[in-house]
């Protein structure tokens, strides 16, 4: 069959690894570091930052892929179209690539093709974005093209910017710039969708709930195909018009939205699936296709059909995403990991931390404790089985 090479090689690379060695393809995975937890399941592994495009195409060039794919993360990218490009397979192109990594460049297309945005600034130094902020009581900064709300800060004043534009900084990779834009309220979506043939299809709809200790940091992502309060057709066609307007021509898509007094600002949009194992796990129980067999198969450059949505399935299926909130300290022991391998609609999870290991102040959502993913037909069941885990879920911290 095919070689496949994999940008990226943390946990959320595992299941699109999985997939392509199930489709009998061999798969070659670079990553930062030697132990990265998706090597086991490759055939060949390399050593190599994400962000390295010249090494990455050294080791393509060693292996000469038939495709070079990745997904859940931002960063894989732009290095993916590269590589793509350079070895004339099959992929977004390094400009798209761009558009959907850079968060200012995509600001400006969208004030250009008439989709809502939060107003917004990029800034070199912490006297531009206060500039900025005089129009606005409340503001947001961030890196312009990092992953999981790294350098995301809520400001209000000339002192915020100053205490952590430098950190934000620190975060953007392709250029010492930063955003910040204007704080926009009410409650905050996701969107993920898999593009056929040039063609966008909505596979699921998020509702996210915030921590309080980090308002940047989604807690819990509650997943239907409909909301009564918020009108997720007008959502969907928004984000088509976004997709199929910048011309993305096959792949994943992971899009952010607020809505505030009826109207939707986008947030940010990437080309790729939402990390967390959303797109390796939430998106194939929710939607009932297997977008991550659409992936590998249009980098391959096979002929395939658009897929078959089942409107009573769509509807009648949910699934939540719950992040766990222990709490700060040195940990003494976690007990209840059997209610989460045994719970009968436990789709994933992921509960890393140990004794011995101290949980800090929530800064980015790498440092959440773990998660767990539920799904089924019954919400309310849903509901009952998430306060369940909740409680019986816990760490016990040290004196």
């Amino acid at each position: 069959m095919a070689k496949i090479m994999v940008i990226a090689g943390g946990d959320w690379q595992i299941e699109l690894i999985k997939k392509a060695k199930k489709m009998g393809h061999t798969v070659i995975c670079s990553n930062l570091y030697e132990n990265s937890p998706a090597f086991p399941y490759a055939d060949y592994c390399e050593v190599a930052n994400v962000l390295d495009k010249e090494k990455n195409l050294e080791i393509a060039k060693k292996y000469m892929p038939d495709a070079v794919i990745s997904d859940q993360s931002d960063i894989a990218v732009p290095t993916v179209a590269y590589l793509n490009e350079k070895l004339g397979l099959k992929g977004i192109g390094t400009d798209l690539a761009s558009l959907f990594s850079d968060k200012s460049k995509q600001r400006v297309f969208c004030k250009e093709h008439g989709i809502s945005v939060p107003d917004f600034k990029l800034c070199k130094s912490w006297e531009e974005a206060a500039d900025f902020l005089k129009q606005y009581k409340k503001a947001i900064i961030k890196p312009i093209d990092s992953q999981s709300s790294r350098g995301v800060f809520t400001v209000s004043s000339e002192d915020d910017i100053k205490a952590h534009y430098e950190e934000t900084l620190s975060w953007s990779n392709v250029r010492k710039e930063f955003l910040i834009e204007q704080y926009v309220g009410g409650d905050e979506f996701t969107i993920d969708g898999l593009v056929v043939n040039g063609k966008y299809h909505p596979m699921t709809i998020s509702i996210k709930e915030m921590y309080k200790s980090n308002p940047n940091v989604s807690k819990m992502q509650t997943y239907s195909w409909f909301n009564s309060e918020y009108d997720y057709d007008k959502m969907r066609e928004e984000n088509r018009k976004l997709i199929e307007t910048a011309g993305i021509p096959f792949g994943l898509t992971h899009s952010e939205y607020k809505c505030e007094n009826g109207k939707f600002y986008l947030i940010e949009s990437g080309a790729r699936g939402g990390g967390s194992n959303l797109s390796g796990k939430i998106v194939p129980f929710m939607s009932g296709v297997d977008n991550y067999e659409y992936l590998i198969r249009q980098a391959l450059g096979e002929k395939v059909e658009l897929p078959k949505f089942n409107k009573e399935y769509l509807e009648n299926h949910f699934s939540i995403m719950r992040f766990f909130d222990f709490g700060k300290g040195k940990i003494k022991s976690v007990v209840g990991r059997d209610i989460l391998e045994t719970n009968p609609n436990m789709i994933d999870f992921q509960l890393e931390v140990k004794p011995g290991q101290i949980l800090e102040d929530l800064k980015y959502g790498r440092m959440r404790p773990g998660h767990f993913i539920i799904g089924g037909t019954d919400f309310e069941l849903l509901k009952k089985q998430m306060n369940y885990i909740l409680n019986n879920v816990k760490v016990v911290f040290d004196e």
